[in-house]
């Protein structure tokens, strides 16, 4: 009876943790506007930029975007694999590079991180 208790509680977690998605706000009118013209008007970049806006990162402080497939596996479909996710890679002036991961046909941002010795500003 316990290991079934332990996939109940685990099962409670995990779904606690994906359901939590990093904040949004109404995206800053210059940092929206940066995001559009390096993302080649992209269809999330309304979102993207309003995430980045949340996590305190300024218009001034991207100097490039990439836009990459997400590292996770995707799912099988029609026996193809596909990532169901993508990150768009936003190249820091000072340095290091701040992704934000999220799926492309709902815009729906799933993860904000700083990477490659970049810092997000505190919270709060």
């Amino acid at each position: 009876m316990h290991p079934i208790r332990t996939l109940v509680v685990a099962g409670f977690v995990l779904t606690g943790c994906i359901g939590a998605a990093p904040p949004e706000a109404t995206p800053d009118p210059a940092l929206a506007a940066k995001v559009r013209q390096l993302s080649d008007n992209n269809a999330c970049s309304d979102r993207i930029a309003g995430a980045l806006t949340a996590a305190g990162i300024t218009a001034d402080r991207i100097s490039d975007y990439d836009l990459a497939p997400a590292a996770t596996g995707g799912r099988r479909s029609g026996g193809t694999r596909r990532n169901l996710q993508r990150q768009a890679w936003l190249k820091m002036a000072g340095g290091g590079n701040v992704v934000v991961q999220f799926e492309p046909t709902s815009c729906r941002i799933s993860l904000v991180y700083a990477r490659d010795g970049a810092v997000l500003p505190p919270a709060g």
